[in-house]
C-alpha cells in the first residue's frame, strides 16, 4: 500500500529532475520534484533547506565537496520545521525564519537491502525548504559534525559552483519563491 500511495502522491507533482545518487555503497535513483502537498509523513527521513541572507546563500562544505541544502536526519516526536531548526543550527550555527516549502528529493534503492539497514526501504523521500538566516549561534554547531563550514556567498558566485541538476532548479526556485532578483 505504501508503495502505492507514493506513486499516487509523486505522480500529481511537478518532476524537475533526474540523477544517480551514491551514498557510502548505496546505489540511489533520485528524482526530485516541485511540491504543492505534503507526501506520505512516514518515508520522510531528512529535511534540508536552501538559507538565504539577504541576496546570499549559505554554501556548505564537507570533506567531499559543497552544497547548498544543508540539513538531516528527523528524530522521533519532531515535527518537521522542529527538524529543519535543529539540524540547521547543529550544521551551520544559523537559525532561520518562515521556511517555505519547495519540493521533495525522493530516493529509490538500486542496490540490495543491507543487512540490518534502519531506514525506509526501497523508497524514502527529504524535503527542501528555503527561508532567511536571522541569528548566528556558532556556540550550536556540533564540534564533531560532518559539516567543516558554511558560509554566505553571492548568488552569482554560487551558480559557478559544481552544483547538482536538483540544486539548481531549486535554488532557481527558491530566488523566486523568496522574491530575491539575482
Amino acid at each position: 500500500m505504501q508503495q502505492e500511495q507514493l506513486t499516487v502522491y509523486l505522480q500529481r507533482q511537478q518532476h524537475i529532475s533526474e540523477e544517480e545518487a551514491l551514498w557510502h555503497l548505496l546505489r540511489m535513483q533520485l528524482n526530485c520534484y516541485l511540491i504543492q502537498e505534503l507526501p506520505p509523513l512516514e518515508l520522510v527521513t531528512s529535511v534540508r533547506c536552501i538559507v538565504f541572507q539577504e541576496e546570499q546563500v549559505l554554501v556548505v562544505k564537507n570533506p567531499f565537496n559543497v552544497h547548498i541544502q544543508p540539513g538531516g536526519r528527523r528524530e522521533q516526536g519532531e515535527s518537521l520545521e522542529e527538524s529543519l531548526r535543529r539540524e540547521l543550527l547543529e550544521e551551520t550555527g544559523w537559525e532561520i525564519q518562515q521556511p517555505s516549502l519547495l519540493g521533495v528529493k525522493h530516493f529509490h534503492h538500486i542496490t540490495p537491502r543491507p543487512e540490518n539497514y534502519q531506514h525506509p526501504y526501497p523508497d524514502f523521500l527529504q524535503l527542501v525548504y528555503c527561508a532567511r538566516a536571522t541569528l548566528y549561534r556558532p556556540e550550536a554547531k556540533e564540534v564533531d559534525g560532518f559539516e567543516l563550514g558554511a558560509d554566505f556567498l553571492p548568488v552569482a558566485e554560487v551558480k559557478q559552483l559544481t552544483l547538482t541538476a536538483n540544486e539548481r532548479i531549486f535554488l532557481e526556485t527558491a530566488l523566486q519563491t523568496l522574491g530575491i532578483c539575482d
